[in-house]
């Protein structure tokens, strides 16, 4: 009964927007599986507009390289392949501007946030899913510096890929809701979402 519950809930629902400032990815899918939202998530995500930031983008992926022990539930959401925590911790978190095709006054940069944010490792291509569009990268010189991670040197190094979108769902490693630009917001609204009222 629950299930029907949840599923007639989910149902009612245009979009989700899955961001955390505190909860890790792990935290999240454990939570959403206990209370019986996970598979209807899944199902949520194969129709409805998506939109994952930081830990939520890690759930919207369809693998991670790195999970915790005992593996990740992830919601396999879009085709790409992330990496937890890729910057490093907390210490390593960091500011960065952007340049994102699409956004309303692309000229002007969006000031991206990123914090114990994850990384795209590859972008996976499937013939029954649409093209994967990369919107913004990490411009040269930004990542912090550390012993714990690979230098950025090469321009096509998936890494500096920060924000993508796959049919109606986004995905950000950063938190563009922690600042006062609303430009991601009226992208995902124009992007992902308007598309799908209009069928």
């Amino acid at each position: 009964m629950q299930d029907k519950v949840v599923i007639g809930i989910l149902g009612k629902w245009r979009r989700l927007f899955c961001q955390e400032k505190l909860l890790t990815s792990t935290t999240i899918a454990l939570l959403a599986n206990l209370a019986g939202l996970l598979q209807p998530l899944r199902e949520f995500t194969k129709t409805k507009p998506i939109w994952g930031t930081c830990a939520g983008a890690i759930l919207l992926a369809q693998s991670v390289e790195n999970p915790k022990k005992g593996g990740q539930e992830l919601l396999n959401g879009m085709t790409i392949t992330v990496a937890r925590n890729g910057w490093g911790s907390q210490v390593g978190s960091f500011e960065a501007p952007l340049t994102v095709e699409g956004l309303s006054n692309s000229h002007n940069t969006f000031i991206g946030i990123f914090i114990r944010a994850p990384v795209i490792k590859e972008i996976n291509s499937s013939p029954d899913q649409p093209p994967i569009r990369v919107i913004a990268r990490l411009p040269p010189g930004v990542v912090p510096k550390s012993e714990a991670i690979m230098p950025l040197d090469n321009e096509d190094d998936p890494r500096r890929i920060v924000a993508v979108q796959q049919g109606n769902h986004l995905l950000t490693t950063f938190h563009p809701e922690l600042t006062k630009d609303g430009r991601f917001h009226e992208y995902f609204v124009r992007a992902c979402v308007l598309p799908l009222l209009s069928r």
